[in-house]
Parts: C-alpha cells; structure tokens; sequence
C-alpha cells in the first residue's frame, strides 16, 4: 500500500480560508452564526444569495448560501456528507461562560460535557448543522 503522504509532495496550505455551508434562511443562519460564534459580516451579495461571515480574532470564514428548505434538528441530510465543524476555544472555563450567554440569548444547548477529556459544548444551527466549541 503506498504511502499518503510522501516527502516533498505536501500541499502549500497555510490555513483555513473557508467553510461553506449550504443553508435554508441566509438571514436566519446568519443571526445564529453572529450570536453564536461572533462572527460579523465580511461580504454578501443578496443577488446571489449568499453572506460571509469572519471572527475577528481567529480569522474563521463561514460563508452561507442559499440552498433547500429546512432540515429536520435532529438529523439533517448535512450529516451525511458533514459530521460536525469544531472551532477551538481556549479553555474550559470560557467555554462555560459562553454557554451562559448562548442560554441568556436563547440559543438552545445541552450545556459543556466531558468528550474524549476534552470540555465541549455541542449546537445545531438552524439548518441541523452541527457545530461544537471545545476547549483543549
């Protein structure tokens, strides 16, 4: 079996540039997507009905477009070809007084939980997508 990465033929990658989703309501994931993660405009075009979304200090991009109509919460048609996107947090403390917020400002959540050791709080957008914060 050959090897998968072999010497010299590694991808200049420097980083992340982007996530895009598939949506229902351009608008609604984007307030969801602001509140949740703090992410604030960073360029949108409603002709072709999409927006880009960046967090100021970790320089994320989650760009929504529009797509179908609404999945089911619990499980969507995304979880067949996406399992879940994690962004980091730094630590576990912060990640429970997020929670906190979420819940003041009506963003449904189970709370942190212990996964593989590791602090975590895990959502659905308003499409059934799963997004998790975790903490080192």
């Amino acid at each position: 079996m050959a090897s998968f990465l072999e010497p010299g033929h590694v991808a200049p990658i420097t980083g992340l540039s982007h996530v895009q989703l598939v949506v229902s309501d351009v608008g609604a994931s984007a307030r969801w997507y602001s509140t949740v993660l703090g992410l604030g405009p960073l360029a949108e075009d409603p002709d072709l009905g999409y927006v880009a979304l960046r967090h100021r200090d970790a320089k994320v991009v989650v760009v929504l477009t529009k797509g179908r109509g609404p999945r089911d919460q619990s499980r969507g048609p995304a979880d067949e070809v996406l399992d879940h996107l994690a962004f980091a947090v730094p630590d576990g403390d912060l990640l429970s007084s997020w929670a906190e917020h979420l819940s003041q400002v009506g963003i449904v959540h189970d709370g942190v939980i212990q996964e593989n050791g590791h602090p975590s709080l895990q959502l659905r957008d308003p499409d059934g997508i799963a997004i998790e914060l975790v903490a080192p």
